[in-house]
């Protein structure tokens, strides 16, 4: 059991919602008289909820079965819902498959759940439960899913593949189940809420819910933290919180670092189980017909292939329809040009715009797609030079997804707001798109950004303004980009996004606060709602000084939560939101400390040694804006430079992970030693042994030159040493080589020193 307040939790007697307002991350805003219920629904479901309850478990003793039916999601659904019932009552339901229920089916569904009164062998579903639940779902979209029941069977099943999961976890939230986050190593367990009751019975329920949006995703984008043992966490709190897409992207800018291929055997397992789409693709035709290979293609000099070859065309287009075929799993093909801001002249001269260029390669592959694959769907994106839509003789196919990405817009304010005029041109774009486009639009959103360095950014007005207005031009999806390693800095934001692509109606402010009630406690809840305003500016458009006195307060107000709340889940929550805090103003004082100054310096070490000793703990990320951040201007590196990238997503897969602190040394020949830390940190909080040796260049040494680290969730472990150069050490730059190891012999990833002898 998790030890979340107790205060908020949920009972069973909710009242009906045809769409939206439920428990947990679909909505925590209570559920008592939720805001849109008329006052019809309300008496019918006051009238329902005076049945007979259904008695699930007494005594901790099974009192009903659960059986399942159908393909989809139908088989896991069921085992989720007996092994949380498990959780709450200590009971174990049996859990059977029924005969297959035939023309009594709703239309739409291919699977279904039930909850069934007794523990024997009365199997079959009500004929009337069936007939209730197909009126219940007539002209549903997918995705919808409908709660019927009664004392006797409690039926659970909707409109396609995902509906039984969906309807699963809509019941345990009826229960008081909170579904927080992913359940990654740095939440130590707190990442839900289950509450324990030995007896348990649902009164009568007649529910059903019906998505806002067709496409509701989750993107690992860049990947710098996503591996193939936080994917299973992830792909579950997504179907938990009613997301239907995960793009992973082919291969992130060609550099064969965050690949598709790395993680497929367990992205197809886990989405599989729950009916999940898969999305690939990405940023550069390259990536399939690289310039390296391929230079007659690339005779106009590039970045893209010379789109106008008949003979570069097919060739691009026959090595994705490959791709695709060998990997059969995949729904939608993300067909992205190379991440740059402008193409090159010869393609332009000959179609007049970017969006113009864009349509000729992805209609094409529709073109060929339509005959080879027809159950692969092709995504464009209208994104720097292509945000506009192309003109009318390159319009997109109809079946074609066009991605709307705003990349550099401001987050102080919704994007149809007309006062935040450096908006205004991408709503005009985008109503331009809903205006000209005939097939679906989506929105792909930057909540959660890479250049925001995991500072503390939650816009969640602007969050819920944007779909507002988003809908009112009638969008048809919502996505954004998560990275594992900083996932708690961004939990509400997460949440409340995926609330919203359900359901666009939702009251973002109400969502809030059930939201800090059940994850702080109602004693806690001023506070964080203080520290949620605190930080809700775009940190592009307010400088270092505004934002040093905003994260000041968000910090006190931290504090001041710190105690008002009791048990480990909110202390563990609050504990790694004030250590990202902490990184953020040490982020600040960077960008407030004079130009060449010793306190730039020491700023930059600051701030380096926090993101390396918080990068496990589910709130920084040391990605490359990080990077640029702790090395400065003039120790700058290319974005896609492979070797950095490689490091911190080989240090995300492995148990844990080193580094020498400072990253840097100036020594004088012949001079005093200086001091260098060597620190270990616990990347899947089980607790490791971290052995540690340097090599050094000739005429530097270390005292001691290796040691023992223990390291066990956020404690980590450090060892001083002394470098210093002997007197006919040769001048320059060289490196220092921290190589760690595991006591079973496990080989870390290791961590270079510069040193400067001078």
């Amino acid at each position: 059991m998790n030890d979340a307040p107790r205060e908020d939790r949920t009972t069973a007697s909710s009242a009906l919602r045809r769409r939206g307002l439920l428990v947990g991350a679909a909505g925590l805003a209570g559920a008592a008289l939720l805001p849109g219920i008329t006052a019809t629904e309300a008496a019918a479901a006051t009238a329902q909820a005076a049945g007979a309850p259904l008695r699930v478990a007494s005594g901790g003793r099974a009192r009903a079965s659960v059986l399942w039916w159908g393909g989809g999601s139908a088989r896991f659904a069921a085992t989720e819902l007996r092994d949380y019932l498990h959780r709450i009552t200590g009971a174990r339901l049996p859990l059977r498959a029924v005969p297959d229920p035939g023309t009594a089916l709703p239309e739409g569904a291919t699977g279904l759940v039930a909850l069934r009164a007794g523990t024997g062998g009365r199997d079959g579903i009500p004929a009337a439960t069936l007939a209730g639940a197909g009126r219940e779902l007539a002209g549903a979209p997918e995705d919808s899913f409908t709660l019927l029941g009664d004392d006797a069977c409690l039926l659970l099943t909707g409109s396609g593949d995902r509906a039984p999961l969906y309807a699963v976890y809509a019941l345990l939230e009826r229960t008081g189940v909170r579904f927080f986050a992913p359940a990654f190593p740095a939440y130590e367990g707190h990442h839900e809420y289950v509450p324990g009751s030995r007896t348990l019975a649902l009164p009568p329920v007649r529910l059903t819910d019906r998505p806002g949006s067709q496409l509701r995703r989750q993107y690992a984008e860049e990947g710098f933290s996503h591996t193939a043992a936080s994917l299973p966490p992830l792909l579950d709190w997504m179907a938990k919180n009613r997301l239907n897409t995960f793009v992973h992207p082919a291969d992130y800018l060609g550099l064969g670092v965050t690949t598709y291929d790395g993680v497929r055997d367990v992205l197809v397992r886990e989405a599989g189980k729950r009916a999940l789409r898969i999305e690939t693709g990405g940023h550069g035709y390259d990536s399939f017909l690289p310039k390296a290979d391929y230079p007659q293609f690339y005779e106009s000099g590039g970045p893209l292939f010379d789109i106008y070859n008949p003979e570069a065309l097919d060739a691009y287009v026959a090595k994705v329809v490959g791709f695709l075929r060998e990997r059969p799993e995949i729904t939608v093909f993300d067909c992205w040009p190379p991440d740059v801001g402008a193409f090159q002249k010869p393609v332009l001269d000959r179609y007049g715009s970017p969006a113009n260029a864009e349509s000729v390669v992805v209609n094409e592959l529709v073109r060929v797609l339509r005959k080879e694959l027809p159950g692969v769907r092709v995504e464009r994106i209208a994104y720097a030079s292509t945000v506009r839509p192309p003109d009318p003789e390159y319009a997109s196919d109809p079946e074609v997804i066009v991605d709307f990405a705003p990349y550099s817009r401001n987050y102080d304010g919704h994007l149809g707001d007309p006062a935040i005029g450096a908006n205004v041109s991408f709503a005009n774009a985008l109503r331009a798109w809903r205006t000209t486009h005939r097939g679906p639009l989506a929105m792909y959103e930057y909540y959660r950004r890479y250049r925001w360095r995991s500072l503390p950014v939650h816009p969640l007005a602007t969050i819920a303004g944007d779909v507002g207005f988003e809908a009112g031009l009638g969008l048809n999806g919502y996505g954004m980009y998560s990275e594992p390693g900083d996932w708690i800095t961004y939990e509400h934001v997460q949440s409340l996004f995926a609330a919203l692509a359900w359901d666009g109606t939702l009251d973002a402010g109400a969502f809030l606060d059930g939201y800090l009630q059940a994850r702080f406690g109602t004693g806690a809840a001023a506070a964080m709602r203080r520290y949620y305003d605190l930080t809700r500016s775009d940190p592009d458009t307010h400088g270092p000084a505004v934002l040093t006195t905003s994260y000041t307060q968000a910090r006190a107000a931290l504090q001041e939560a710190s105690g008002q709340v009791t048990g480990a889940a909110p202390r563990t929550l609050l504990d790694r939101l004030t250590r990202n805090i902490d990184i953020a103003l040490a982020d600040m004082r960077i960008g407030l400390a004079p130009a060449g100054s010793a306190e730039l310096d020491a700023a930059r070490r600051e701030y380096r040694a926090l993101v390396h000793r918080n990068r496990f703990n589910g709130i920084c990320l040391p990605n490359m804006q990080a990077w640029w951040r702790w090395n400065g201007p003039q120790g700058q590196a290319p974005y896609d430079d492979a070797g950095i990238r490689q490091g911190v997503v080989d240090a995300y897969a492995s148990p844990a992970a080193g580094f020498g602190n400072p990253g840097s040394l100036v020594l004088g020949p012949g001079g005093d030693s200086v001091a260098l830390d060597v620190e270990a940190q616990d990347a899947d909080f089980t607790g490791h042994t971290v052995h540690w040796s340097a090599t050094a260049p000739e005429g530097v040494l270390l005292e001691p030159a290796n040691g023992t680290l223990k390291v066990r969730g956020t404690q980590g472990g450090a060892q001083r040493v002394a470098v210093r150069a002997t007197a006919d050490a040769a001048p320059g730059t060289h490196r220092i080589t921290l190589d760690f190891r595991l006591a079973d012999g496990t080989r870390l990833v290791p961590s270079e020193v510069a040193v400067d002898v001078r």
